[in-house]
């Protein structure tokens, strides 16, 4: 996986280790593919979820689809948008959403650089092998 080794030399990665992302579809590339593919499929659908929960002021339904999208996003990183996720939980469970239209708008964001970050990802190990 050479190019993935010289792309998080060169800083490319800020928020995934790809190596980490390869071993959790244990080295097959294949899997590792339809993971990635399912996982951006999904993104509109479980951002649509939580900027729904914010605007109808729904706290409950807003913790349970960021814990769930959280989840999600936390099998390929812990950084950027996994503690916006985090924050958006709590904010839902506090039923304080009075900051959580600014935090989407920023999870936003770190969503698609990550999927951005997989998309090269997936790229690179699909040249590679």
């Amino acid at each position: 996986m050479t190019n993935s080794s010289s792309a998080e030399s060169t800083g490319t990665w800020r928020l995934i280790q790809p190596e980490e992302v390869l071993d959790m579809a244990v080295n097959d590339i294949e899997f590792l593919t339809e993971l990635i593919d399912l996982f951006v499929a999904l993104a509109p659908e479980q951002m649509q979820d939580i900027r729904q929960a914010i605007e109808n002021h729904d706290a409950g339904l807003l913790a349970e689809v960021a814990h769930a999208y959280k989840g999600t996003v936390g099998n390929y990183t812990q950084t950027g948008p996994y503690p916006l996720l985090q924050a958006l939980e709590n904010d839902g469970k506090s039923a304080d959403l009075q900051a959580s239209q600014s935090k989407f708008q920023t999870l936003e964001q770190e969503i698609n650089a990550l999927l951005n970050e997989l998309e090269t990802l997936k790229t690179e190990v699909n040249q590679s092998f």
